[in-house]
């Protein structure tokens, strides 16, 4: 084929081309990246919930900060809901300290053993209902802070500080952009309201596990999905409009540069282009050797670019506070797929250039 041919022959100029196209590539992949991980920063934990349905109080706004449910608030969710099983589960932020003394923030989750709250442990042990100082750490959260399970922390609430010995270690990623640790919910009733709180709130929402529950309303309550209830998240939309329009920009640049380069590379051939037309080559065969050469050097780009993220995102996640950045599969798949998609529209660029080359014309530049 001749654009292979020209590909090999002009080896230099293709491969800074492929650079280019390579260190777009790598950009939107790394965008694309951040957009994932800041949506699980912001509630991978709330996706992982064992539930399909999250209820708050219909005085909240949909917002796990402002939402609080008395015990019998609870008892009309189960009653009036119709789901299957149901459990309560409050939520608070407390700050605590880490090795090198810095002050930060974790997201503590109050829950009752043996529901639909509970947590899979992947190390240590589960907590049981005498583990009042017990609480069960993310892997995030674990790295974040230097701890290990059996080791305790503090955490700190307005003016009180309070110890818990890590008992156990989970994987349910972040919530509201913190590290999650889980605790039993007698533990961050007190915890959040007092020890002589009797009359406080006992859950923040009501996980609901059924069919149908999205949607429904009771006295004092409501209940959404959880993409609804992670969409009304403060910050998540904003983030996701911020990182799509990054990732739309990504995208066009891509595109539009590797247009650029196969026109200006299209006019720089417009004489062997006419010869090659006065020998009987058709405009369709002329421009899908330049549509094989865009696509080889868009591949060419995709396939350095997708282990080069990959690998900045293994780097990444050994400091202690990395950037959220996070790839899935599907990450990869997607962001290959429009970025050759991209290159292909990029190439049409040329096609009427080499529709408008006149063999005789071109021949007698050539001279």
């Amino acid at each position: 084929m001749i654009g292979f041919l020209e590909i090999r022959r002009r080896r230099l100029q293709f491969f800074l081309i492929g650079l280019i196209v390579t260190l777009i590539s790598y950009l939107v992949l790394m965008i694309n990246g951040l957009g994932v991980g800041l949506n699980e920063q912001a509630g991978r934990a709330l996706r992982n919930f064992d539930a399909d349905a999250l209820a708050y109080s219909d005085r909240a706004g949909l917002s796990v900060i402002r939402s609080e449910l008395s015990s019998e608030a609870v008892e009309r969710i189960a009653a009036e809901s119709g789901a299957r099983e149901w459990a309560p589960l409050g939520y608070m932020a407390v700050n605590y300290t880490r090795e090198d003394g810095s002050v930060k923030s974790a997201a503590v989750l109050g829950f009752d053993p043996g529901t639909i709250a509970e947590p899979p442990v992947t190390g240590g042990r589960g907590l049981g209902a005498g583990d009042a100082n017990g609480v069960l750490a993310d892997r995030q959260f674990l790295r974040a802070s230097g701890l290990k399970v059996g080791d305790t922390v503090t955490f700190s609430v307005r003016l009180q500080e309070r110890q818990f010995t890590i008992v156990g270690e989970i994987n349910e990623g972040a919530f509201f952009f913190q590290p999650s640790v889980y605790l039993l919910r007698s533990s961050w009733r007190e915890l959040k309201y007092g020890p002589d709180a009797a009359e406080a709130p006992v859950a923040s929402v009501v996980l609901l596990k059924g069919d149908g529950l999205a949607g429904k309303r009771g006295s004092g309550w409501e209940a959404v999905s959880k993409s609804t209830a992670f969409a009304n998240i403060e910050g998540v939309s904003g983030q996701q409009s911020t990182v799509q329009a990054l990732r739309a920009f990504g995208y066009l640049i891509g595109g539009l540069v590797i247009g650029v380069f196969f026109y200006v590379l299209t006019i720089q051939k417009t004489p062997q282009i006419g010869v090659l037309k006065a020998v009987g080559a058709s405009t369709a065969f002329v421009f899908r050797q330049l549509l094989i050469q865009a696509l080889l050097v868009a591949l060419g780009g995709v396939v350095v670019a997708v282990p080069l993220a990959w690998l900045t995102n293994r780097a990444i996640q050994q400091v202690p506070d990395p950037v959220p950045i996070a790839f899935t599969t599907g990450t990869f798949v997607t962001t290959s797929l429009l970025l050759l998609v991209m290159a292909v529209v990029g190439a049409l660029f040329s096609g009427r250039q080499v529709a408008k080359v006149d063999p005789i014309i071109a021949l007698g530049q050539q001279q």
